[in-house]
């Protein structure tokens, strides 16, 4: 029972059957008073129809210098003699019953009035042209109808009005029946509405909880680790697009976790070269094969700097992943920032037999974090001078374009294969031979500059360059906030 009370499916039933229960109740009634009221007005008309010979006497009656028929007024006798000789034969006027039985003696109460309700006596009334009462019916209801008494001259104003209250109490053998025989249909018709209201909720109800279910399963699976499971979506509705939403948090969870695994097992590798190199140093110290000289002392810190180097490229993608990289930014002038970094490793490209060219049409003020970017202008650079084959060159052009500051790296051969261009920014990733661990490096030079370049609002992306190596491409926005961290 508790279970069927916290179900779904009972509480989508109960919560349709009773709204539709409610809506077809209240119309019902609406109906039964709204049926009442007009079978009563339209036997008043029916009965008003009936009044022409009261309506003909009253305007051959009518005096226009002692107008609204003061002798009616006077004596409401003369009123109840006019409606028995135009309306048929009445009781005695005023008709009275005599005291009841049980009436203290010497002090008798007042006979109530007994009429029959379907005959006009009690029920008519008339009205001086202005709408004002002459004579008032003998029973109060609110429901009542009237006709004009005309003149004998063509379009002139009408004499007065005669009326009549509805009945009260019983009500006819006739319209008894026809409401009752209404009533019986309306209520037969309310029940059928309830039938399919209550099958609709049903179906109405299973709908719903269809979809409800396969995300129930759905998220199940989720906890249970299972990524690669996609809940099967047909509708186009908010639970579609529910559905949608899970499928896709599902691909993102199991990108994730294949990326961490990726992650990890990266960065194993890459940490066991150096450090094989460490261990096998030491041991061999340790055994006295080779001596702590200057050349072994140096490969070994060349090994630990590399660790240094592993481990802080890590740290910064790490912030870059949960988007904690922080920017201090602040008015730079972009073309001052790489020529800076130009004339700082021009000499090492000479020494490798690399010539550098640049074209930087400067200035170009913008604010960002000279640190951050620096960073990735000495990222491209030591890049282009590890994996281009001497004698080579590089070219370097920065110009403002469209509100952006484009900012490009080019080298000669090797260039990476074209279909390896779009996974060059990611962790690890390394072409082929000609970009291999031999050159050095960490394998996380271009996957450092994707997120410095985003955490900027900017855009990197990598092609073949013209001198046939490899080109890098990078828009940077020129506005921003004058000073934060974001």
């Amino acid at each position: 029972m508790t279970s069927i009370r916290h179900s779904l499916a009972a509480q989508f039933f109960v919560a349709f059957a009773l709204a539709a229960i409610l809506i077809i109740a209240t119309l019902a009634g609406l109906t039964v008073l709204s049926m009442r009221d007009g079978f009563a007005r339209y036997l008043l008309q029916g009965e008003l129809s009936q009044l022409d010979s009261l309506v003909e006497t009253l305007a051959e009656r009518h005096d226009p210098a002692r107008p609204n028929w003061p002798d009616l007024v006077q004596d409401p006798r003369n009123w109840h003699e006019l409606l028995k000789a135009t309306t048929g034969p009445d009781e005695d006027w005023p008709p009275r019953r005599p005291a009841p039985p049980s009436a203290p003696p010497g002090r008798p109460m007042p006979p109530p009035l007994i009429f029959d309700p379907f005959h006009f006596g009690e029920r008519a009334f008339l009205l001086d042209p202005d709408g004002e009462e002459l004579v008032s019916p003998g029973t109060r209801e609110s429901l009542s109808a009237r006709r004009p008494i005309p003149a004998a001259e063509p379009g002139a104003p009408v004499l007065g009005y005669v009326g009549l209250t509805a009945p009260r109490g019983a009500r006819s053998p006739v319209g008894l029946y026809f409401l009752r025989s209404q009533y019986i249909t309306l209520g037969l018709a309310s029940l059928f509405a309830m039938g399919l209201s209550a099958l609709a909720a049903v179906l109405m109800a299973r709908q719903l909880l269809t979809p409800i279910r396969a995300l129930e399963a759905g998220a199940r699976t989720l906890t249970d680790g299972d990524f690669a499971a996609r809940i099967p979506n047909t509708r186009r509705d908010e639970l579609g697009r529910l559905i949608d939403h899970t499928n896709s948090l599902a691909a993102s969870l199991q990108a994730a976790r294949d990326a961490t695994q990726q992650l990890i097992s990266d960065t194993s590798h890459e940490l066991q070269t150096p450090l094989a190199v460490l261990r096998a140093e030491i041991e061999a110290m340790q055994d006295g094969i080779r001596q702590a000289d200057e050349k072994t002392l140096a490969e070994m810190h060349d090994s630990v700097m590399r660790l240094s180097r592993l481990v802080a490229d890590l740290r910064t993608l790490s912030f870059a992943r949960e988007q904690r990289i922080t920017t201090v930014r602040r008015p730079t002038d972009l073309a001052a920032l790489l020529e800076t970094r130009l004339t700082l490793i021009a000499q090492r490209l000479e020494e490798a037999g690399l010539r550098l060219s640049h074209r930087i049409e400067g200035p170009i003020q913008m604010n960002c974090d000279p640190e951050r970017l620096g960073q990735v202008f000495d990222n491209l650079l030591e890049n282009a001078l590890r994996y281009t084959t001497a004698p080579g060159e590089i070219r370097v052009c920065a110009r403002i374009e469209a509100g952006n500051a484009i900012v490009s790296f080019e080298d000669s051969p090797p260039a990476p294969p074209a279909e390896a261009m779009p996974q060059l920014f990611e962790r690890f990733y390394r072409a082929d031979a000609s970009r291999s661990r031999a050159h050095g490096g960490s394998g996380l030079g271009l996957a450092i500059c994707h997120a410095m370049v985003d955490a900027h609002g900017g855009t990197i992306r990598a092609d073949v360059s013209p001198l046939g190596g490899l080109r890098i491409r990078m828009a940077l926005p020129l506005e921003g906030p004058e000073n934060g961290n974001e």
